[in-house]
């Protein structure tokens, strides 16, 4: 039977929102990391399917949606250890599986660097790189160029242009998650991008897969950036495929 529970928790000064669904308490807990400025209902295209068969945690970070905000930075350093103080709080136990997309995926990326042995899984969709701002930002059109940029000083905008770029440099130092499996989703169709910026982001996207020995690319067909928007149900399938490998295959 599926549980669900909505509730806010204080971490100290912050109270971040979170929705919490599980159907075995002894299964790992699937960890949704939303975009940039993207509250957690972001994920409403995937989550009543993906709650169907898996333990599940959508949260959103300070500031963003109905989670509150005190002034900390917020890069991805800060993202994580607010993650881990809510995740405590809330009684939720490792291990888990780490889902981020594009800026969620640096979170994850650091969070499961500094705490391995807490992480069974990372899926990473189309997950931001830490070069994106020195080689692929230069190659975007002047409109989607002044538009990037500009989504880090609009107002009500998560991060500042300065912290997202620490969160590029943290993520920098993350050079291995060792054996963790590794899942990274990439985008097939261009969407904002230039001939040029879509190859950059696509190497960028095969790099990632240096991070795992246990690493694997798949390439999600007629989706754009917003894979699980795009494509709910093949997003769904690859999350409950990694699922139910682990289940089969714990060793792994």
């Amino acid at each position: 039977m599926q549980v669900r529970q909505i509730q806010k928790r204080d971490i100290g000064g912050i109270e971040l929102y979170y929705e919490r669904s599980y159907v075995k308490k002894e299964q790992p807990t699937l960890i949704f990391e939303s975009g940039y400025g993207c509250p957690s209902v972001y994920w409403d295209s995937i989550k009543d399917k993906v709650s169907e068969f898996a333990n599940c945690f959508f949260y959103d970070r300070a500031g963003i949606g109905e989670s509150t905000y005190d002034g900390r930075p917020q890069h991805s350093k800060q993202c994580v250890e607010n993650l881990r103080l809510l995740l405590q709080e809330a009684n939720i136990q490792p291990p888990y599986i780490l889902i981020g997309h594009s800026f969620g995926g640096a979170n994850v990326r650091l969070f499961s660097h500094t705490y391995p042995k807490e992480v069974e899984a990372v899926i990473l969709l189309d997950s931001c790189h830490e070069d994106q701002n020195r080689v692929m930002a230069p190659l975007f059109s002047e409109e989607v160029k002044e538009g990037y940029f500009g989504q880090f000083s609009a107002q009500g905008s998560e991060a500042s242009l300065e912290e997202f770029e620490e969160s590029l440099e943290q993520i920098r130092n993350c050079h291995s998650l060792e054996d963790i499996p590794l899942i990274i989703a990439s985008a097939s169709l261009p969407s904002y991008h230039t001939e040029a910026s879509f190859a950059a982001w696509d190497l960028f996207q095969r790099d990632l897969t240096r991070l795992s020995v246990n690493s694997e690319r798949m390439i999600i067909q007629n989706a754009g950036h917003a894979l699980h928007i795009d494509q709910p149900e093949a997003v769904v399938q690859l999350i409950q495929n990694v699922v139910e490998e682990l289940k089969n295959n714990p060793s792994l």
